[in-house]
């Protein structure tokens, strides 16, 4: 295809001037080497004069098949009645070998394609990581206003920083602030850095203690935690409570000194608390049995099982799981579908008799019921 040089009138018409930059942006989107198609444009779309009526779109069709006449683009019209305006429904295609032509026209130097300028940035930096980044290479990692090169020139600078940190610190540091580029990134980083050291973030735990007590019992949700440390209902007064936000409290850390916090409040805090931590921290003699109450699902029982494992004879904390059982029979429960929630994978079994006996079935037959339904007392 032969293309004529820039006609002068280019530059007094905006909106054929904004038609050849939309092109190009399409080329930038994919690059025209690597092209065997024309970009296909609505010409009503992007020459919005031709939908305003004859007196306005006459002049801008003129200058749209002058394009064609100096081989940018070809009309390709649409199938319509004789009367019918010849832009009405046309498209107008641009072949691969005029965007070098319209570049020069408009000004416009090519954009480098997005993964080739990330393999790049890397490529510059290799020596800042492990095998020469090649854990970097496999996806492209975007961030808001940063650039390729900046992004991975940060990441190289993870690999002089001193720690141990955690991943969110590490974030916040290398990130310009943000602590959360390097969530669900662990791997990664240890195969750019296998050598670097990073902390985990300690389980922060609420514990109530009571001022004299009998056992420990595990609350899966907030409501039923503040709930229970303020008297309801009255079965729990007696117990101390562990509130670590479902999942959290089951963490293979959850007993160490170094991946736990434990927060204590309650009337029994000064006296009990130095036992509480021997129990838990160094496998002291426990405080009395323990017991789990959460939500009335699989995943409250997936918790149950998961806590047994950390915390050997807990078991499914009758008083609260018996009248969640008698509304489930009474009225039924939800399932996660109608709820907007994703499936849940039922367990099969917990280890505990009475989970494993009663509440499992009852939610395979029933459905599942939240433990805030019965963790208020009645007005």
């Amino acid at each position: 295809m032969s293309i004529g040089p820039r006609p002068d009138w280019l530059a007094e018409e905006a909106e054929i001037s904004a038609l050849l930059h939309a092109v190009l942006d399409r080329f930038d989107q994919q690059p025209g080497a690597a092209r065997h198609r024309p970009v296909l444009l609505s010409a009503e779309r992007f020459v919005p004069s031709l939908a305003r009526g004859a007196t306005a779109a006459d002049p801008s069709w003129v200058l749209v098949c002058e394009l064609q006449r100096l081989g940018v683009l070809r009309v390709r019209a649409a199938r319509s009645h004789p009367l019918d305006p010849p832009w009405q429904g046309a498209r107008l295609a641009f072949e691969p070998d005029c965007e070098a032509v319209l570049r020069q026209w408009l000004g416009r130097e090519p954009v480098e394609p997005l993964m080739a300028a990330w393999r790049r940035a890397i490529e510059r930096h290799a020596a800042a990581f492990a095998q020469g980044g090649a854990a970097l290479t496999a996806r492209r990692i975007e961030i808001p206003g940063r650039s390729a090169e900046q992004i991975v020139q940060a990441f190289a600078a993870i690999g002089a920083l001193r720690g141990p940190l955690t991943l969110r610190q590490l974030s916040a540091t290398a990130f310009w602030g943000n602590s959360k580029v390097l969530d669900g990134r662990a791997e990664l980083l240890a195969a750019l850095f296998p050598q670097l050291q990073i902390r985990a973030r300690p389980i922060v735990a609420a514990v109530h203690l009571p001022a004299s007590g009998r056992g420990t019992l595990f609350v899966e949700n907030q409501d039923t935690y503040t709930a229970a440390a303020a008297g309801f209902p009255p079965a729990a007064a007696p117990l101390a409570l562990v509130y670590a936000a479902g999942f959290r409290a089951a963490a293979e850390r959850i007993r160490k000194r170094t991946g736990a916090l434990l927060h204590f409040a309650g009337p029994g805090a000064p006296a009990r608390q130095a036992a509480f931590e021997r129990w838990w921290f160094e496998d002291a003699e426990p405080l009395g049995p323990c017991w789990f109450w959460g939500d009335l699902d699989f995943a409250g029982m997936q918790i149950l099982k998961s806590l047994r494992n950390r915390f050997p004879g807990l078991t499914a904390w009758r008083p609260g799981y018996e009248p969640m059982l008698q509304r489930l029979s009474r009225q039924g429960g939800y399932r996660p579908s109608s709820a907007g929630e994703p499936a849940q994978s039922d367990p099969l079994d917990t280890g505990c008799p009475f989970a494993d006996s009663q509440l499992l079935p009852a939610i395979r037959e029933h459905g599942q019921l939240d433990q805030e339904s019965v963790c208020a007392p009645a007005r």
